[in-house]
């Protein structure tokens, strides 16, 4: 074997490696308590076996659990990333924006009778003469609606739908991007 061919057959080598060690880290694959040797360094994932048979679809689902590998709001972790995990993504997200609406209710100090977007607009109303609990006085009037438009608009058109009817989230992704609003909702620092 010339130089060129050991140096060639190392770095394919290593690009196995580097591959295994991706498949890994998405918890395609898992190290083999029993191995003995190279040849036996782990096993195909139940997610592994479910990527390789479902095809789109399943690229669908990993891309989206991919988007929500982050630490989540400890009031979502559990119960959202649970309805998630379960290929319930109208669930995860109807769940994940009660949650914005209840922390919100809460942070408001606002009754139980006040709800869906009209929270939203009591909460957030950017108006001078009748600012919102939840408004951040030191943002300009139009940043301040924008955060009020921002808020009842995820409720009416995330949350609410999946109130009064089934809604089919034919994409996991946007379901795990409604997750993430979510995440990042109440506005930063009034977690």
């Amino acid at each position: 074997m010339t130089l060129e061919e050991r140096e060639r057959g190392d770095a394919a080598a290593k690009r196995c490696l580097e591959a295994y060690d991706w498949l890994y880290l998405h918890g395609l694959v898992a190290p083999n308590p029993d191995a003995t040797g190279f040849t036996e360094i782990g096993y195909i994932t139940e997610l592994g076996f479910k990527m390789l048979g479902s095809g789109e679809r399943a690229l669908a689902d990993f891309r989206a659990l991919e988007r929500l590998g982050v630490d989540l709001h400890p009031r979502l972790q559990h119960r959202v990333r649970r309805q998630f995990l379960l290929g319930e993504y109208e669930l995860a997200a109807f769940a994940a924006l009660k949650e914005v609406e209840v922390r919100v209710r809460e942070i408001g100090g606002y009754d139980d009778e006040l709800v869906g977007v009209q929270l939203m607009r009591t909460a957030f109303s950017p108006e001078e003469t009748k600012l919102g609990k939840l408004a951040d006085p030191e943002q300009v009037v139009a940043e301040r609606a924008g955060v009020a438009h921002l808020f009842h608009g995820a409720i009416a058109v995330f949350k609410n739908p999946s109130s009064h009817r089934q809604v089919n989230f034919e994409d996991p992704i946007i379901a795990a991007e409604i997750v993430l609003f979510a995440d990042l909702a109440p506005p930063p620092g009034r977690r």
